[in-house]
């Protein structure tokens, strides 16, 4: 038996709620060692948020109970097999959920750096619900990863706070850049025009997320917000678009992407990690652009980010929460961007109604749906006028089903 599996023998008890660190804040030799021994245990339950570990697509151990908020990464494999149960939390919801217990935690298990002169460690690129589920956690065990940074964050953990079950310099997961392609480009393009200097900027992580950053390169004094930050980050850094000069400019609470960023977030120490609900804050004299994607949104500017047919694939994550808070922003936009189409071109994404019945964001939370051909403002329209606004920015190849259906199902 592993020392790490030696460790959680000690501290784990049947029916225990786990809950592990998501991104860069997930121990994988840990979680590789619970694997070795759940079956010694009963009713154990998991909970881990977005993974790149590839454990996750393996057979589980019979008898665990595994949860999750997202589709995404590894947990997508387990959410397709149904061995994993989706709770479908906003981030806010989630932290509610633990702050109020009503989600219990029992062990929690994460990677943080090493401990610096006060007994203090951090968790790098992290500030997240695993954060506040230690802090109601009966144990939490860690792996003391040499590969962790110290990075600018309250977010801290003292030595006497935790169990620590190995020590490592296991590299970090890294999450490729994917190639932006034209469509992803023609876009940004659009959102561009919607982005003035001196922004607060909520993005995402993906390719949409990496050619709206490289279409803003030119902006000036831009503030981040964002609940994931990418590749992206470093490229606005370099050109000069980011406000450097304040303190707090730019937060986040996940920094997931390639080693290149990594290294990058390091060296520059700009970026600070924070808990979603701070970043939900709007800066005065700052209008917040929370620029989020989805699978689809209807002619009434409602979005599903979560199903694709019946399969669960996405993630409510911080888009109800960001969008809500572009809203309140003086001069701020919750912005809605997608292709107009899927990848073959043969299915519109814009679609009478959402299929799956699942929404993601109301149509109450929208301003401004944005696709290759073009921007539609949908807000103080009516239902009639925003069908139209919305119809007009499909596919021109597919709009005519669009047309045919909005008039003979008026709002």
């Amino acid at each position: 038996m592993s020392i790490s599996a030696s460790v959680l023998t000690d501290h784990l008890r049947s029916g225990d709620r786990i809950f592990v660190g998501q991104a860069t804040s997930e121990p994988v030799a840990l979680v590789a060692a619970l694997m070795q021994v759940a079956p010694r245990f009963e009713r154990l339950g998991i909970f881990c948020g977005f993974s790149l570990n590839p454990i996750w697509k393996s057979g589980m151990p019979d008898g665990l109970r595994i949860s999750t908020y997202c589709g995404l990464g590894s947990m997508g494999s387990l959410v397709a097999r149904s061995q994993a149960r989706v709770i479908p939390f906003s981030m806010s919801q989630l932290s509610s959920a633990l702050l109020s217990r009503i989600m219990p935690v029992d062990v929690v298990l994460l990677q943080v750096s090493p401990a610096d002169a006060d007994g203090f460690h951090s968790l790098g690129f992290t500030a997240d619900y695993v954060w506040e589920a230690a802090q109601i956690a009966r144990v939490v065990v860690v792996e003391v990863n040499a590969s962790v940074p110290v990075t600018r964050s309250a977010c801290r953990l003292h030595t006497s706070q935790l169990v620590i079950a190995r020590e490592s310099d296991t590299q970090l997961p890294e999450l490729p850049a994917e190639p932006i392609g034209e469509t992803q480009m023609h876009v940004a393009r659009e959102v561009a025009k919607l982005v003035p200097d001196g922004a607060t900027l909520q993005l995402g992580i993906g390719k949409l997320a990496d050619a709206v950053a490289h279409a803003l390169k030119d902006r000036r004094g831009l503030r981040i917000r964002s609940g994931m930050v990418g590749d992206w980050f470093p490229e606005l850094v370099e050109a000069g678009a980011v406000d450097d000069g304040s303190q707090d400019a730019c937060l986040a609470s996940l920094a997931v992407g390639s080693g290149g960023l990594y290294r990058s977030l390091q060296r520059e120490y700009l970026i600070g990690f924070a808990l979603p609900a701070q970043l939900v804050v709007p800066i005065e004299g700052s209008p917040f652009m929370a620029i989020n994607s989805a699978i689809e949104v209807d002619l009434r500017g409602q979005v599903n980010a979560e199903f694709l047919g019946e399969r669960y694939v996405g993630a409510a994550s911080g888009q109800p929460d960001y969008f809500r808070a572009a809203r309140q922003s003086h001069g701020g936009l919750a912005i809605l961007a997608l292709p107009s189409s899927n990848e073959r071109g043969d299915k519109s994404r814009i679609v009478p109604r959402i299929a799956c019945g699942y929404v993601t964001s109301a149509q109450s939370d929208i301003d401004v749906i944005v696709t290759e051909h073009g921007i539609a403002d949908i807000r103080a329209t009516d239902l009639d006028e925003r069908q139209l606004r919305i119809t007009a920015i499909a596919d021109p190849n597919l709009r005519s089903a669009l047309h045919d259906t909005a008039a003979s199902h008026p709002a």
